[in-house]
């Protein structure tokens, strides 16, 4: 288990677990009373906080996993015949696969971006880098000098920043992956390097002001990550100046995505660049932005996974294109 996974256990255990059941025997625990638990959760005061909300369903459902695996050690250990929890069933709240997806639209990406240019030119290459190569959040604040290659236009994912430490990344999993995806230009195109305005970005990453000398010098903040506070109000500003409704900037993670695919960019490239734990994932949260999908029985997307035709090869690398050279 990843250590912000345990973290996340250890503060829902504290926050909401300890203070509710208190000094309950836990083999006084019942469905019932685990029902009340989440009762309570659900109403205003519920969320620790925000003392006038509910707590949200994201961090309920995370928290109940905390709750099974507690009475599922008692029920090995003879406290209980049966876990409340898993005895709760459909009570349970469920992940909606789409939930906070909402990506922005090409015309509000240019306005982004236009404000940023304004405001700050070296935020600015970091808004473009990460909605043209999809990164997660924490991906972007912990790339380094040393996984750019200037030559192909892509750059090399081996750790997240999170919680103020490096660590692997979601899936554990090293990927190269194009920067120079047209995701903000107008264009049907979704192949690395379509249009002189994705390929700018180079030349913008090379004139950042601020640059390590060092290979692990962080691309942005040089010695240090950029703190993630930090990002989300620079981010908040952006949108105000821009005049875009708002979303958190993760949402330009699921912007890219949303729009290679309605592009007809091929399932696995884009699950390969966005480093998604498998097709089946990603088409459970993108699917409907599928052009041509084929739904055969609800829950089963069938689409087409095959690859470019003969001279239609994307400029970039990964499974396909792998090698061109940007340099000029």
């Amino acid at each position: 288990m990843r250590q912000t996974s345990v973290e996340n256990h250890e503060r829902f255990l504290r926050a909401h677990l300890l203070p509710f059941f208190g000094s309950t025997p836990v083999s006084d625990i019942t469905s019932r009373l685990v029902e009340d638990f989440i009762a309570a959760k659900r109403s205003p005061g519920g969320s620790v906080r925000f003392t006038h909300r509910p707590l949200s369903p994201a961090s309920l459902r995370v928290g109940l996993k905390t709750l099974r695996a507690i009475l599922q050690r008692a029920v090995l250990d003879d406290y209980l015949s049966r876990n409340p929890v898993t005895d709760l069933g459909r009570l349970l709240p469920r992940k909606a696969e789409d939930a906070g997806v909402d990506p922005f639209t090409g015309e509000e990406l240019r306005a982004i971006l236009m404000a940023a240019e304004r405001l700050d030119p070296g935020f600015a290459t970091l808004v473009r880098l990460w909605v043209q190569s999809g990164l997660r959040a924490g991906e972007v604040l912990g790339l380094q000098e040393r996984d750019l290659d200037m030559l192909h236009g892509t750059v090399t994912v081996r750790r997240t920043w999170t919680r103020g430490r490096l660590g692997p990344t979601k899936t554990g999993h090293v990927r190269t992956v194009s920067i120079l995806h047209p995701v903000c230009e107008a264009t049907a195109a979704w192949h690395p390097g379509a249009t002189p305005e994705t390929r700018s970005l180079l030349t913008r990453v090379r004139a950042r002001r601020v640059q390590s000398i060092e290979p692990e010098g962080f691309v942005f903040g040089g010695v240090a990550p950029l703190h993630p506070d930090a990002v989300n109000r620079q981010w908040k500003r952006l949108l105000r100046v821009a005049q875009v409704r708002y979303r958190p900037a993760e949402q330009l993670r699921h912007t890219f995505a949303s729009t290679l695919l309605s592009r007809n960019a091929p399932v696995l490239y884009v699950q390969q660049q966005g480093g998604w734990r498998s097709a089946a994932v990603l088409l459970q949260v993108y699917a409907r932005w599928l052009p041509t999908a084929v739904i055969e029985h609800p829950g089963a997307p069938q689409v087409r996974l095959d690859t470019p035709r003969s001279g239609d090869t994307p400029v970039g690398t990964g499974t396909y294109g792998a090698g061109l050279n940007f340099q000029k």
